[in-house]
């Protein structure tokens, strides 16, 4: 019994990090990296001019806010975490990888590694940056934990989306932009249901600074976006296990 586990874990470590490594090859494309870069690189520059605000501390959290959390991190995850698992779908090439002998659990669990990998660094870092352009340096680790945990809560999301729905990312268009910035302001409670809130939340945690929906516990913060990214997982898990792969 024990020469049958201590096989099976470095088994399933290596077909994990093999699927892992094939949806960065196959999915994450150069077209696809240099336009999340585009999207960071304007951060950066949206920072820059934050710096000649009266309070550059609490224009460059606004930045991190506005630009960062609403539009930047759920864009940029979007764009990744629909297309991972989803192009495959579309494509018909996901037989391929179903027919593999390997617990059906690891390929949602590789394609949110595999964007999460990618989308953290290259979203999180730019508003860090921002921040420090800005003359906002105490802002700078609030808004990259707030960015990375953001990320990490819609890949789980997106990835999900894209085994449930066809055209997943207009549904993910849709859910960014109504749901996450509109209903969230306008909708009483709404906001405790949003992943941007709750990365808000984090985003206060910096000294001196006020931004609206950030209002909740940064503690509890850290708890809810993983378990929003481990419920995302989960359910792209019960979709592919149940999917019709043709």
């Amino acid at each position: 019994m024990t020469a049958v586990v201590s096989e099976r874990g470095p088994r399933t470590t290596t077909s994990l990090v093999a699927l892992y490594r094939v949806l960065l090859r196959t999915q994450i494309t150069v077209a696809r990296l240099l336009s999340i870069a585009a999207l960071g690189v304007l951060s950066v520059l949206l920072g820059a001019i934050s710096r000649a605000d009266d309070e550059p501390t609490q224009a460059a959290a606004d930045v991190v806010a506005a630009y960062g959390l609403g539009v930047l991190v759920p864009l940029a995850t979007l764009s990744l975490g629909t297309s991972v698992i989803g192009d495959l779908v579309e494509d018909r090439v996901l037989v391929y990888l179903w027919l593999k002998p390997v617990a059906r659990w690891q390929l949602p669990a590789a394609a949110v590694l595999a964007t999460f990998s990618v989308v953290a660094p290259l979203t999180a870092l730019p508003l860090a940056a921002s921040a420090v352009v800005a003359g906002a340096g105490d802002v700078a680790l609030a808004a990259f934990a707030a960015a990375t945990l953001a990320a990490l809560a819609y890949t789980g999301l997106f990835v999900a989306a894209g085994l449930w729905f066809r055209r997943a990312v207009w549904w993910g268009l849709a859910f960014v932009l109504l749901w996450e910035n509109v209903v969230a302001y306008s909708a009483e409670g709404a906001a405790r249901f949003t992943v941007s809130a709750w990365a808000r939340a984090i985003l206060e945690t910096a000294p001196e600074v006020d931004v609206p929906l950030g209002q909740r516990s940064a503690a509890a913060a850290f708890v809810v976006l993983p378990a929003v990214a481990v419920a995302g997982w989960l359910l792209a898990t019960m979709r592919y296990r149940r999917a019709d792969i043709d």
